[in-house]
């Protein structure tokens, strides 16, 4: 690495850690303002005083934070590149690079070295963190905003030899408790085929297991009471996951969703997200395309307008996107289409302006 690298890059990276601050803190911001009626009223009808409240808020927002940092970071970068070229243009330091054989192409590298490592660490936020958090993050938000922090209709199958179908009616993850539990497996020889229910199931930490109340085991001809569910892989946050109406796709990672594509392969949603998982990394790439050569091209420009040509580009880009979304779940557009459609239009875009941009 040259020092015209180590210096531009540091100048890069300072705009963008003060931009993606800025950015999650406007995001936090703007949802605790649109909420903070609602949240109040939670805490009035369960007891809480303010600070217990204040605590509660801050463990949600605190694992709130990788999913805004997966949003926004595309548009945090652009904005932190852009301020990086008009600082440079600002202190006259442009031009001397160029005069001494230095081409635009190779003064930016550093800032798509960045946006590189960007795209990585939003890819490495998918994968390890974010699922870690999506489960306790949906339960506080389903508490926050509807003051009952419990799942309805929780469906799980597993398919092999032997297939089992899971469904309970409830599930209320505070007290790690299960309503109307049923379990139906499908055994190659019918006379083994078995159905599991009980009106309710507490999880015992200890055993790693579904305790059932009054669990009862019916088979064809005859029927047996039973008290574990014996599925140790069904844990309270594999059931979180697994509810029809908390965690969106987007809040999970690469693995759970080939695995979750495989179990509900007409799911377009499901597809979308995996391939937006793909693309939307790539977005620091192609929104640098853009940017940088109105940054360069319009130098005589003031330092907001540069800054307003960026946002109008990443406002297109989301715009963009978010309708090929809607198009996408409603299946108007097929997933994989409505996923790279942004990345493919935009990208040759950026492709055509930063080729054509001054050397």
């Amino acid at each position: 690495m040259s020092r015209l690298d180590r210096y531009v890059g540091r100048i890069a990276l300072g705009a963008f850690a003060g931009s993606l601050a800025f950015f999650l803190f406007l995001g936090v911001l703007v949802d605790l303002l649109n909420n903070v009626s609602r949240y109040a009223d939670r805490a009035h009808e369960q007891g809480l005083g303010g600070l217990d409240l204040t605590i509660y808020l801050a463990a949600h927002y605190a694992k709130f934070t990788p999913v805004l940092f997966t949003t926004v970071t595309p548009f945090a970068l652009v904005i932190a590149c852009m301020f990086t070229v008009a600082r440079l243009q600002h202190a006259n330091e442009m031009v001397p690079m160029l005069f001494v054989g230095r081409s635009m192409q190779r003064i930016l590298r550093p800032m798509f070295a960045l946006a590189v490592v960007a795209g990585l660490m939003m890819a490495g936020c998918w994968q390890w963190v974010v699922p870690q958090v999506g489960a306790a993050l949906a339960t506080n938000e389903t508490f926050l905003r509807s003051g009952a922090a419990s799942y309805k209709a929780i469906v799980h199958e597993q398919r092999a030899a032997e297939s089992q179908h899971f469904y309970a009616a409830e599930f209320l993850p505070k007290e790690r408790t299960l309503r109307a539990v049923s379990l139906l497996i499908h055994a190659p020889q019918g006379a083994d085929t078995c159905w599991i229910h009980a009106p309710s199931a507490t999880w015992d930490e200890a055993r790693g297991d579904w305790r059932l109340e009054a669990g009862w085991l019916q088979r064809q001809r005859s029927g047996v009471p039973v008290t574990w569910l014996e599925r140790p892989d069904l844990t309270p946050e594999a059931l979180v996951k697994h509810s029809r109406d908390t965690i969106e796709p987007e809040n999970l990672s690469y693995t759970d969703l080939l695995e979750l594509g495989r179990a509900r392969p007409n799911e377009p949603s499901v597809r979308l997200a995996l391939h937006r998982h793909v693309t939307w990394p790539l977005a620091n790439v192609l929104l640098l395309l853009l940017s940088l050569p109105l940054a360069v091209h319009f130098e005589r420009q003031s330092r907001i307008a540069r800054v307003l040509a960026a946002i109008g580009l990443c406002a297109g880009y989301m715009l963009l996107d978010l309708t090929c979304q809607s198009l996408g779940r409603r299946e108007f557009v097929h997933p994989i289409v409505a996923a790279w459609a942004p990345t493919i239009v935009f990208g040759s875009l950026g492709v055509v302006l930063f080729g054509g941009s001054r050397t």
